[in-house]
């Protein structure tokens, strides 16, 4: 039996696809604390106040790079799954570089990073 998914972290700073993201996690039976950043060093703040078994990441956001989160997470050593969902398909080596779980376009894969998340739940 899989674990409880407690703690889920969604990184996006467009208000419109995170809440869709929001809205379709929140169906998932067994999340029980959600959070939305919508900048690059509120989710550092967040990672360093929380341990989140699920981190959901854009790449482009206002004040940095999600690349960056990567990285303090990959120091970190955190044992967290992150899943990519930007239009940057370009960095998708790098992001499973840095450890990044999986890549998602956003363009193309929400139904999939949906999925994703229920299997991980």
């Amino acid at each position: 039996m899989k674990s409880k998914l407690k703690n889920l972290l969604i990184v996006e700073d467009n208000t419109l696809i995170g809440k869709s993201i929001v809205d379709a996690t929140k169906q998932i039976i067994g999340i029980e604390n959600l959070h939305l950043a919508t900048s690059l060093q509120e989710a550092i703040n967040l990672v360093n106040e929380t341990e989140f078994k699920l981190i959901i990441l854009d790449l482009s956001l206002p004040d940095g790079n999600g690349l960056e989160l990567l990285k303090i997470l990959r120091d970190k050593e955190s044992n967290n799954k992150v899943l990519v969902f930007s239009t940057n398909t370009h960095l998708k080596g790098v992001c499973l570089k840095y450890g990044a779980y999986a890549f998602f376009d956003k363009a193309n894969d929400f139904d999939s990073l949906i999925e994703t998340i229920r299997a991980e739940h």
